[in-house]
């Protein structure tokens, strides 16, 4: 939720207003001195980075998405493309 404040001559708060639509990820660890938010925003806090929640599967013989994870790749490179 999103509200506006006028601080003139007090605190005058607006009318709140949705400021994102969908399910995200509210986890929070505050152990004394660390808090861990899956929310951050930009320093020019102009921009949001959210953990979005996956929805649900289709069905149970949906495919999970895969991550492939190359080990050494820049070895790889060099034997795929040799600098001359």
């Amino acid at each position: 939720m999103a509200v506006p404040v006028k601080s003139e001559a007090g605190f005058n708060p607006g009318a709140p207003a949705t400021l994102f639509r969908g399910t995200y990820a509210s986890l929070n660890v505050n152990i004394t001195t660390f808090e861990q938010n899956p929310w951050d925003i930009s320093l020019d806090g102009k921009r949001f980075l959210m953990i979005k929640e996956q929805a649900p599967a289709a069905s149970q013989y949906e495919v999970p998405r895969r991550i492939n994870i190359v080990l050494n790749w820049t070895e790889e490179l060099k034997q795929r493309v040799p600098v001359k």
